[in-house]
């Protein structure tokens, strides 16, 4: 079959069924990279917390999406972050990010927010402001505990095997 002879077949099927640019084929969201840990039994989260949601998770394992678990947040406003996590590395990151753009990332200046660097520190609240730009509409949001040798603040950087991952459905309203 050409070219010319699929392009018609193409449109044929486009016209006999409707499809237009709100069907399915342009309304696929673009998931954040996937990252993967092997190893979360040292370095995890117990909790984390954020505009009337609660994730207590207990290190449940390295990579973990929490589909249930929403948090629904109104641009402008600001949120307190609770986040809990252990580690017994001697070099942690520990890192919130968002994607206030509906881009599909977290690469944006805006998405990324340090909340600990110091294994002291393993219960920190951070103030979540959402920028009054933000789009409105259903994304994600991340967090990520990385131990190890490398500490990047890359939501998709895979160095080290140590250390967990934890999305979470983003709402802006």
């Amino acid at each position: 079959m050409n070219s010319i002879t699929r392009n018609i077949a193409f449109l044929a099927i486009l016209l006999l069924f409707g499809c237009t640019k709100d069907d399915f084929t342009w309304n696929v969201k673009k998931l954040p990279c996937l990252i993967t840990f092997y190893n979360s039994s040292e370095d995890f989260f117990t909790q984390v917390s954020m505009a009337g949601m609660t994730n207590n998770t207990l290190g449940t394992g390295p990579n973990n999406f929490y589909k249930d678990k929403i948090i629904k947040v109104k641009k402008g406003q600001a949120y307190d972050l609770l986040v809990n996590f252990q580690t017994t590395s001697p070099a942690v990151g520990v890192y919130a990010y968002f994607d206030w753009n509906g881009d599909g990332d977290f690469l944006d200046s805006d998405e990324s927010v340090l909340i600990s660097s110091n294994i002291n520190f393993t219960n920190v609240t951070k103030s979540i402001t959402v920028p009054s730009n933000a789009v409105k509409g259903e994304y994600y949001a991340r967090f990520i505990v990385r131990a190890g040798s490398t500490i990047s603040s890359d939501p998709c950087f895979e160095n080290d095997s140590y250390g967990e991952v934890e999305d979470y459905p983003l709402v802006i309203e």
